[in-house]
Formats: structure tokens, sequence, C-alpha cells
């Protein structure tokens, strides 16, 4: 059993006419860092589980950025699960306090989601029911990245749903909160779904957006998840007070088209990618204590200084960075060039509250459309793919306030 304290929820603000859609400078870690933040804003978690099957990085993992981008420190551990709906509910009923489970979709159902897990009595009640692995392979992705769909509605629904949950062992009729994976009316007579809300999407951050739901209305009953044929269940418990929900989900609008030049991109060098890592996501300040030569006004990014003797200075100490700001100055780019679609604009932000101003590419609005004098919020962004690294930093994203809370 365990009790959340906060949930984040995170969309991005595209749509291709028929659904939300990422933008080119999105993908799952970057969405998962803003459902993230979105739950644990202030950067309390001792630990990070992330679920996902759209990992942008398989082979030397996705961890570091992750803590990077939620401000949390390096010797947090991360866990990097594998797996949809089921395994998310699985992380969540069996985390410790202090956890942060997030899971991220970049595929079909694009978006993320977060919960924070607490101590005490405070928050809604997570308990694991029961659970049932099953092989039903009807979508399949091999080793080099091919999707394969075996769409069979009455396969999924005989066999991957009421199979599976007839053993289950349930008695009764029991009430559901919430299904995630399969429509609420695939369970069958033997569930009371009447009040269930449902997503039948193939996401992994839908059974925490159910939940949130679930907890708005301040529903009691089953969370049911399912991935084609597993299935894992578990008992919510409304919270007796309030709970932090904050939803990070900006009205969708036309994802602006782009064109990439033909033409061989910057190639990576990760020795300059280690060096650049820290000072790019960690999204910190150098300060050094006042002396002949040099003051105490922020560096960004952090770096040594000379002194009025010619002495190196490196003792300085790392602040945080504000993420909100105004627009001091842009432009446009409209030349394509290789690696970046184009066009984009590029943006001077006078960070609130702080002295700094950063040159910012700017994400979440068409190119052209940011105006002096504009507030936004300062987000992490993926900012090219070099030689298929992804290499991420931060943008400013004009007019964006921060998610609605509950």
């Amino acid at each position: 059993m365990s009790r959340v304290i906060s949930v984040g929820t995170y969309l991005p603000p595209w749509t291709n006419g028929s659904g939300r859609v990422r933008g080119p400078d999105e993908d799952a870690v970057t969405m998962a860092v803003a459902a993230g933040r979105a739950a644990d804003p202030d950067g309390t978690a001792q630990c990070v589980v992330m679920v996902s099957r759209d990992f942008p990085l398989l082979e030397g993992g996705n961890g570091a950025v992750l803590l990077a981008g939620l401000s949390l420190s390096a010797d947090i551990p991360v866990t990097e699960v594998l797996g949809g709906a089921p395994a998310v509910l699985d992380q969540i009923g069996g985390a410790t306090p202090g956890t942060l489970v997030v899971a991220a979709d970049d595929a079909d159902a694009v978006g993320a989601a977060a919960v924070l897990i607490g101590a005490g009595t405070a928050g809604a009640e997570v308990t694991p029911v029961a659970r049932q692995t099953r092989s039903l392979p009807l979508l399949a992705r091999g080793a080099d990245g091919t999707r394969h769909a075996y769409g069979d509605p009455r396969l999924q629904r005989e066999i991957g749903v009421r199979a599976t949950l007839a053993r289950l062992g349930l008695t009764g009729t029991p009430t559901v909160a919430a299904v995630a994976g399969a429509p609420a009316a695939q369970l069958g007579r033997a569930f009371d779904t009447s009040a269930a809300a449902g997503d039948p999407s193939v996401s992994a951050a839908a059974v925490i957006r159910l939940l949130a739901d679930a907890i708005d209305k301040r529903a009691s009953g089953l969370l049911v998840a399912i991935e084609q044929s597993t299935v894992s269940v578990a008992e919510l418990t409304p919270p007796d007070g309030g709970l932090w929900i904050a939803r990070d989900e900006a009205a969708a609008r036309d994802l602006s088209k782009t064109r990439v030049a033909a033409g061989v991109g910057i190639p990576i060098s990760l020795a300059a990618y280690s060096r650049a890592f820290e000072p790019k996501l960690r999204w910190e300040a150098a300060v050094f204590e006042e002396r002949p030569g040099i003051d105490a006004a922020p560096q960004f990014p952090p770096r040594l200084r000379v002194d009025d003797i010619g002495g190196l200075a490196d003792d300085y100490r790392l602040v945080p960075l504000p993420r909100t700001g105004t627009v001091y100055t842009h432009t446009t780019i409209r030349i394509p060039v290789p690696d970046l679609p184009s066009p984009y604009s590029l943006a001077v932000v006078q960070l609130d509250g702080s002295p700094v101003r950063v040159l910012l590419k700017v994400t979440g609005v068409p190119a052209g459309e940011t105006t002096i004098g504009q507030t936004g919020s300062v987000v992490l962004r993926k900012i090219a793919t070099r030689t298929g690294i992804p290499d991420y930093g931060y943008a400013f994203w004009p007019g964006r306030t921060e998610g609605a809370h509950a």
C-alpha cells in the first residue's frame, strides 16, 4: 500500500487534427520532466522511477537528464522500467515514501504523468489487489524499432481482457473507479463499471491521469490497468483532505510546419557533451564571494573568473536560476540547416528576480509569434539529435503559466 500526496500531468501543446502530438523538440524524457516537476515542484523526491516503452536511450540510460531536469541531486537513485499501464500501477502500489513515479508516452497516446508518494496518513491510498501477466502480442516492436500491429478487437476483448480478469479471483461485483488500456465495458458484468472513468489508449501515463480524475471526483473502487493481456488491479481510497494535482496541459493548437535542410549536421563530441552537461541542464548560476575585481553577480553558464591580481578564482557556489522570465528581444531564423527544423525563433530572456539574461530557443508557439515583454517559462527540451544521440537543453515557452492546481 502507498499514499499518493501529489499528481502532475503534462500534454504537449500541439495537435495534428486528430489528437495531441509532441513537438520536434520533445520526447519521453522532456515530457517526463514536465510531469515530474508538476507533481514535485520543490524537488523533494528521494528516488525516481520512470516507466515507458519509449526511452530515448535504451543503452546508456536516461537517468542523468531526468534528475537534472527535475532539479534533483545526481546521487538520487533512478529506476527505468520498460512497461505500460500495469507496470505503472505496480510501481505506485509498491513505492516507498519519497518516490516519484513518472510515466511517459511518445508513440500512440502522447504525454506524461507523475505521482509523488508520501508518508503518514495523508494522501490517496493505493493498495495492490491482484495481477496477471500473460502474453498476447497484438502489438509488437522488434530490435530494429519496427512496430507490428495485429489488430483484432474481439481477441483483445475476450482473451486479452475478460480471460485475464477471470484469473484474478475477484469475488462479488466490485466497483471500478477507472480503467486504463481498454474500454470499461470490456470488463463485463462481473464488475460494476457504471461510474468508471476510462482511457482505452495504449498509454503508460493513462492510469495516473485516471487516478487524478478519480481523486477529483472523490471516487473509490478498483483501478484496473490493462496492456494487451496483462492486467494489474489496485484499490483506490480517496484522501480525506485536499491533494495537490497540477495539470500542465495547455490548449492544443496545430503543429507548425517545418523543414530540415539536407546535409550533414554537427557531429557530436562526447567529450564536449560531458563537459557541457552540468552547466546546460542543472539550470544553476555560479556566485562568487566579492573581492577586488570579482563581484557577486551570478554567472551563467558557471565559469571561472580572474581577480585584480591575476588570480584564477574557482571557489564559487551554485544557486538555482528562476524558471520564469520576460522576452527582452528576439529574432526568427528562417533559413533551414541540417538537424534543426526551421523556421525557429530565438529570444534573449530576462529571468525574473535575477540580473541574468539568457539566449534561448523558443518553444510551444509558432516561429515568429514571440513579442518583446512577453512572459513565460523555461522548460527542458531536446535541442538537437546529433549522430543518433539526443542533446538536451532549455528553451523558453512564451505565454506559458503554471499548470492548474486543485
